[in-house]
């Protein structure tokens, strides 16, 4: 939780040091690449991801060492081959002329699309460090060396006077990318050989096959629903109201780094105790995360939300009409941990499939409603559409995981069956 915090920090730090650097335009530019960035990358695991630190801790848990190797070499084929293929298709459909892009935004997307393997590979090694249960070794790379890589790159351009655009902040990105993963290796390598060493590896390639494919679902719609805002605001209005718009959501995605931390310690852990069928215990550890996830979220949102106005001037001149945009989006994620670890406790537990289709309804809900009122109100109606998404969202997994499972998900859901005399 205190890497994700201080990476939020940093995060936010880059994002101001970029917005200031390049202005206002160019921000906005950037703004849209790097969403399909994030967008492509993480779905070009495939949905390993998932399968991988939901399978290798439950194999390591069982003693099941030789399919946690051939999981592995598994999960890491289908990670090279899919964000290959992304990256591929994708420069491919760039250069060809046949989409609606100004001539110079071709580089721009060219060389971002370069980034998405090395995206997707990231994914699959904090995925081990998960399933390994040692998350900070995963995380910790991740979100601090690619934003640090931002921040030294253009302070490093700034006081030899030379001048940056969005495709430099691409390529630091880039950068970043390439020294997380080399750390995330070596900080891994010691830990995967001792937990599995030279175990000859055996595979279940139809199975895991089966279960990754709604997983990927899952990490496509999931990936989509926290950045179809800013990509549907991208098509619809001009580049300096998608520059503030990503502005205030990249303050308010402070808060998402409060249910992802309390994941990246739990959801493993649910695996583990679903496998030995510690009811009890699971359910405990469920309340505790939703609580603790939905207390830290409030005073959070309550923090962003009074100082708005100054934090969104720190991007520059004109970023404080935003602020009226960071509210709303703070109580969509509010809301979202109110409502519980859904994703979390369905993927871990074998209900992959109702959480992805929860998933696809949400985000349904989430562009329909963006559609229709971003052409009315602006982009307060892309917030608006954000927090309806994270509603139908969470409304939906509690109630596969209550019926399906016999679990409560809300973080005062476990109150309230206990007053209603309802076993979980």
């Amino acid at each position: 939780m205190g890497i994700r915090i201080f990476g939020a920090g940093l995060g936010l730090l880059a994002q101001v040091v970029a917005s200031r650097f390049i202005g206002v335009e160019e921000y906005g530019h950037f703004a849209i690449v790097f969403v399909w960035l994030l967008l492509l990358g993480h779905l070009g695991t495939a949905g390993t991801s998932q399968l991988l630190y939901k399978l290798l801790a439950q194999y390591l848990e069982t003693g099941q060492l030789v399919l946690a190797a051939g999981l592995l070499r598994f999960c890491m084929l289908m990670t090279l081959l899919a964000s290959g293929l992304i990256a591929g298709l994708g420069i491919a459909a760039v250069l060809s002329g046949f989409l609606p892009l100004d001539p110079d935004f071709v580089p721009l997307a060219v060389v971002t699309l370069f980034a998405v393997p090395l995206l997707a590979f990231q994914d699959f090694l904090e995925a081990i460090a998960r399933g390994l249960d040692r998350p900070t070794l995963g995380i910790g790379p991740a979100y601090l060396l690619r934003h640090l890589a931002i921040i030294a790159g253009l302070v490093g351009l700034l006081l030899v006077g030379q001048i940056a655009t969005s495709l430099t902040v691409v390529a630091l990105v880039i950068v970043g990318l390439v020294a997380s993963m080399a750390t995330q290796y070596a900080l891994l390598r010691s830990h995967l050989r001792a937990a599995i060493g030279g175990t000859v590896p055996r595979y279940r390639s139809r199975d895991w096959l089966r279960t990754t494919m709604p997983l990927a679902a899952v990490d496509f719609a999931e990936v989509l629903y926290f950045n179809a805002d800013v990509i549907i605001l991208g098509l619809l209005v001009p580049p300096e109201q998608v520059a503030f718009y990503f502005a205030a959501s990249r303050l308010t995605q402070i808060l998402a780094y409060v249910p992802y931390g309390v994941s990246a310690a739990t959801a493993q852990k649910y695996a583990a105790l679903g496998a030995a069928n510690r009811r009890n215990d699971l359910q405990t550890l469920i309340s505790k995360s939703a609580l603790l996830a939905s207390v830290l979220a409030a005073i959070a949102a309550l923090a962003l939300s009074l100082l708005a106005g100054p934090l969104l001037e720190l991007f520059g001149s004109g970023y404080e009409q935003a602020r009226e945009l960071v509210p709303v989006l703070c109580l969509g994620m509010v809301v979202a941990c109110l409502l519980g670890p859904g994703e979390d406790v369905l993927n871990m537990l074998g209900e992959e499939r109702l959480c992805a289709v929860a998933f696809v309804i949400a985000l349904v809900a989430n562009v329909a409603a963006a559609f229709v009122l971003i052409p009315v109100i602006g982009p307060v109606g892309a917030a608006i559409a954000v927090v309806l998404g994270f509603a139908v969202r969470g409304v939906m997994l509690s109630l596969f995981a209550y019926r399906r499972l016999g679990l409560v998900l809300p973080a005062l859901g476990t109150l309230f069956a206990k007053s209603k005399g309802l076993q979980t």
